[in-house]
């Protein structure tokens, strides 16, 4: 017994040191966070594969039965902190592939990373940040709604202003509408989306945005589309259009019916929402939760405490991100990563603007007392 001890004391000592040489550092870290969490050989994660590319590396690695993946994933934090570095954790198949950056995300990421070109078979185009995997972008056609939620100051506005000017630059046929109730953070957008700032107005556009979802479910159903990109398969033109709420929680309550009744039917005729708010609470709507679920694509910003984190993402996470402006959650179902969102300062914004084609603005849901919201591009 004592001489299997040994053996075993001798076979630990030489894993050790192969796993800590020069060169191994994720590796090592890896394993050294496996062991200490999973002491139980029969419960213990197995790295099958590791791939190293510059300063990534990618891990494959089996779980035994008895070992949830939930349960690894909810210790990506000590794999981030063992690593020094980033970490993204996902589930394809059997297989738990674990991809690491062997440095922290920077605080500063410009939008011109973002290339709308390379993505081609996107409708809605848009940048959610730098994580351990690379920069992602993602389809806000496909999510259908976006919701983003955090402190105030640490990147809600900003990724708003993403969302918007990746849309209006690189999709321009489509047609955004900015709620904003701020008045100045949206003004640089006038000439070129319909920006509503006096909240009195908010319930007839949403009043004529779900005349013209019926109008456009009529159209479909003429075509035999059950939903938009039927319609576009088929050869026949119908723009996109984008609702973006800064502040959700300055709705007037009245809205909240028409804007259910958007959330539920709007994405099979291709109107997509896009809501911010600080805090999301039961107070502030009937409907929150109904609400909340059909926001597929999540994102949160640092927020004061867990129930705040959940409030937004269902899980704590957000409520342990540094305090970093433009450090986020991202979810999306069972998708879930720690992104650095892209920056992208107004002022730069409406350079971005010099130089391209002008155009009419088409705008389906007019409002008589707001003329300016049809100018020429």
């Amino acid at each position: 017994m004592e001489k299997q001890n040994a053996i075993e004391e001798v076979r630990d000592s030489l894993k050790y040191l192969w796993l800590h040489r020069k060169g191994n550092d994720a590796h090592a870290a890896v394993q050294d966070v496996i062991d200490a969490k999973y002491p139980k050989k029969e419960l213990k994660p197995l790295i099958l594969k590791k791939i190293k590319d510059g300063d990534s590396w990618r891990f494959l690695i089996n779980l035994p039965p008895g070992t949830g993946f939930l349960e690894f994933k909810k210790i990506s934090n000590l794999f981030s902190d063992a690593i020094g570095g980033s970490v993204h954790i996902e589930k394809r198949g059997k297989v738990v592939t674990m991809e690491v950056i062997m440095k922290e995300l920077e605080k500063h990421y410009p939008f011109s990373e973002f290339d709308a070109s390379k993505y081609p078979d996107m409708y809605l185009p848009f940048p959610i940040g730098r994580s351990a995997k690379g920069l992602i972008v993602r389809d806000l056609a496909k999510y259908p709604h976006f919701f983003l939620g955090g402190e105030t100051d640490f990147g809600k506005s900003n990724m708003l202003h993403v969302i918007a000017n990746s849309i209006l630059l690189y999709r321009p046929e489509s047609f955004v509408i900015i709620v904003d109730p701020k008045s100045t953070e949206f003004a640089y957008l006038d000439d070129k989306a319909l920006v509503i700032d006096e909240m009195g107005d908010v319930g007839e556009l949403l009043e004529k945005l779900n005349e013209e979802m019926d109008k456009r479910k009529k159209i479909l159903k003429s075509k035999r589309c059950v939903k938009i990109s039927k319609y576009l398969d088929k050869g026949f033109q119908m723009d996109f259009i984008t609702l973006i709420i800064d502040e959700w929680a300055d709705l007037p309550e009245e809205v909240q019916v028409d804007l259910w009744r958007l959330l539920r039917m709007g994405r099979f005729v291709g109107i997509h929402v896009v809501a911010a708010t600080q805090r999301p609470s039961s107070k502030i709507f009937d409907r929150l939760g109904d609400m909340k679920a059909m926001f597929l694509g999540r994102m949160s910003f640092i927020t004061a405490d867990a129930i705040n984190s959940r409030m937004i993402l269902d899980c704590d996470d957000s409520a342990f991100l540094p305090a970093i402006r433009g450090r986020a959650i991202y979810k999306c179902g069972l998708e879930m990563m720690e992104v650095q969102t892209l920056f992208l300062d107004p002022e730069e914004a409406e350079k971005l603007y010099k130089g391209t084609a002008p155009r009419k603005v088409v705008n389906p849901i007019a409002i008589e007392q707001l003329p300016k919201m049809l100018p020429p591009r």
